[in-house]
């Protein structure tokens, strides 16, 4: 049944993200072209507003739904791998930061794929970037269309496909509205309602739980495993651990939608500001959630589906109003994921693929780039509709994927003067061809991760074959 006491303030925060898009579109730049207005909008963000975008941008479904349902299965050990992911803020804005920033300023830079076409000068590689960063964002958009989905149907009660129409609407009309400007401050908003809801959360569960010894206590009793690193069954191996804090930790150097922020930076002081700020909201962001996820066990032994607890913790520590409310903090996690990978995806096809090689007019530029946003989150909304049941493996394998494909081009291609193009097709080919086979054959070498083999193997190709071939062009 239909709980209307909920969907109300849900409502109002759908409409409050759609003003403060067209506000926000308002204020974007007339200059340049409609592309370069689009899918960047110049270099505006300060610190605080840099940080809160990055964080938004990285947390996602996985973090509030999928991640903290693991959590929910595995217990402690889950939670034990999620804080790695804190310095993530800290190592993409202190590491590749600077660096692409520069670049998007001495040479227009507007995507990442910008960035890897002016140092590397090589067709083939755009495409197999472009392709791998489209093919993997798709995976990862149907994961936050489902989570957000199944947020909506379990709280309120509405069926699963009516919950996911009203979910992609909203994000499809406010970034259709306002292009990366209009994102770049909803996610803002949507990062502070995401440490306001989690704090409020967990608070409320240590209440009704009787605090944290008192659940430590119970989930003793309930499987000692859930209370020890390796979890039940000892599923979380040492490899395992290692090998995760490596997927979403250090390979996320570079990822295309957090490496774009940072594009976006207005000074080098805003980017510092950035760093310090984004890693203390990620602190709370990450680890709240999941700890909420292993300690929610206590009060709903038997769920569905582990990615259910988040949202069945708000629908029975709060009143309905309430709940409503607080739901808007996972929903900002998941809508301010996808419209950033919407954005890549459709600057990708318009910009990097089209443009490159056809000249657009200004309407032709506006046309191009509307159509694929909308084609894309329609295309998504409707691969989501036959969900899996923990959406968390599906987001870690694209994750993994575009991490095969953008690491080493893009910290190897600022860092390294022997960088060539051949050698960067090389490591995307044997990264992302080794990752994909690792993945979907399920075999692990050395009981790792595929991520862990096919980074390493990817780092010796590249090198090996830049060695062997002559750089083209070189940045400053």
């Amino acid at each position: 049944m239909t709980d209307y006491s909920l969907l109300l303030p849900i409502f109002a925060y759908l409409l409050i993200t759609l003003i403060v898009a067209r506000v926000a579109a308002r204020r974007s730049q007339s200059s340049g072209q409609f592309s370069e207005r689009y899918f960047l909008g110049g270099q505006f963000m300060g610190g605080t507003l840099l940080a809160l975008a990055l964080v938004t941008t990285y947390t996602s479904a996985s973090s509030f739904i999928g991640g903290p349902g693991a959590a929910y299965k595995f217990g402690l050990g889950w939670v034990l791998l999620a804080i790695i992911q804190v310095p993530v803020a800290m190592l993409t804005l202190g590491v590749v930061g600077p660096k692409l920033w520069q670049i998007a300023k001495q040479y227009n830079a507007v995507t990442v794929l910008d960035v890897l076409q002016h140092r590397y000068q090589s067709r083939t590689l755009l495409w197999l970037a472009g392709i791998s960063l489209v093919g993997a964002f798709i995976g990862m958009v149907v994961v936050q269309f489902t989570g957000g989905a199944r947020l909506l149907s379990v709280m309120t009660g509405v069926d699963y496909s009516v919950g996911l129409a009203m979910f992609v609407g909203t994000v499809m009309l406010y970034t259709l509205w306002g292009g990366f400007r209009a994102v770049s401050y909803t996610d803002a908003l949507q990062g502070v309602i995401m440490v306001i809801g989690m704090i409020a959360l967990f608070v409320g569960l240590l209440i009704k739980g009787g605090g944290m010894v008192n659940l430590t206590s119970q989930l003793q009793q309930i499987d000692p495993a859930l209370l020890t690193p390796k979890g039940p069954n000892e599923f979380l191996s040492w490899p395992f651990l290692l090998s995760f804090w490596v997927l979403v930790c250090f390979g996320t150097i570079g990822l295309p939608h957090t490496a774009i922020r940072a594009m976006a930076v207005k000074d080098g002081k805003s980017l510092k500001q950035a760093m310090v700020f984004g890693t203390a909201v990620s602190f709370v962001v990450i680890l709240l959630p999941h700890l909420c996820g292993v300690l929610g066990r206590v009060l709903i032994p038997e769920l569905s589906s582990p990615d259910e607890i988040i949202p069945r913790l708000m629908v029975t520590l709060f009143p309905p109003m309430v709940g409503g409310l607080l739901l808007a903090a996972p929903m900002a996690a998941i809508m301010s994921s996808v419209d950033s990978m919407l954005l890549q995806s459709a600057s990708t096809l318009v910009r990097d693929l089209v443009m490159r090689n056809k000249t657009l007019s200004e309407p032709q530029q506006r046309a191009f780039s509307y159509a694929s946003v909308l084609i894309l989150a329609l295309g998504c909304g409707l691969l989501a509709l036959d969900p899996p049941q923990m959406i968390v493996w599906l987001n870690l394998t694209a994750f993994g994927m575009l991490q095969a494909v953008f690491l080493w081009p893009v910290v190897l291609g600022l860092f390294w003067p022997k960088a060539t193009a051949a050698g960067a097709i090389a490591g995307i080919v044997v990264g992302g061809g080794s990752f994909l086979f690792w993945t979907t054959t399920k075999i692990k070498p050395l009981g790792v991760h595929a991520i862990v083999p096919a980074l390493l193997l990817s780092a010796c190709a590249f090198v090996l074959v830049s060695l062997l071939s002559k750089p083209r062009q070189q940045l400053a």
